[in-house]
């Protein structure tokens, strides 16, 4: 605890930590993935019928793993470790992290529905059901809440809460 703490004051604001806690890649639905490959695989099939089946193979294999390439790397992390919260690219101190809730399905799609502040932090998932919603206790930061999807709230609302109680929050 005392060399997070050293570490917490030697680093600048939002640094990542050393210790990760939950680590998380947001990826696509299977749907995304098997419409991918459908739409390459026809891709491959009409080349295929005029430059011979070889090359047809050879582009179905060669476009569907690229465009798959793109879309696992292109996918945001969520990760918590011992300093920050991170989510797509953006990071917020956890001495900032305040109220984390987990919303259900019905609570994510209810706000889904409903017009978000033009300021709050969204990295939502459509095959993703349920988010976590985290208050930003820091009154400098453009944004009130940040809201954003997980395949496995629970864990991450742990991961919170211990990194909150490590923090003395």
């Amino acid at each position: 605890m005392q060399s997070s703490e050293a570490n917490a004051t030697s680093l600048p604001e939002g640094s990542s930590g050393q210790i990760v806690i939950y680590n998380e890649r947001l990826l696509p639905g299977p749907f995304s993935w098997i419409l991918i490959f459908v739409m390459t695989a026809s891709l491959g099939i009409a080349y295929g019928d005029v430059y011979g089946i070889f090359f047809g193979v050879f582009l179905t294999g060669f476009s569907t793993t690229a465009i798959y390439s793109v879309m696992f790397f292109a996918s945001p992390i969520v990760r918590v470790d011992d300093l920050v919260l991170q989510v797509g690219n953006a990071k917020l101190p956890r001495k900032f992290v305040i109220k984390p809730q987990i919303l259900d399905a019905v609570q994510t799609a209810k706000s889904r529905r409903l017009p978000a502040p033009k300021n709050a932090y969204l990295v939502m998932r459509a095959a993703i059901s349920e988010s976590i919603l985290v208050q930003v206790g820091d009154e400098t930061d453009p944004h009130p809440y940040w809201q954003f999807s997980s395949r496995n709230p629970k864990a991450v609302l742990a991961a919170l809460l211990e990194t909150s109680k490590d923090s003395g929050l």
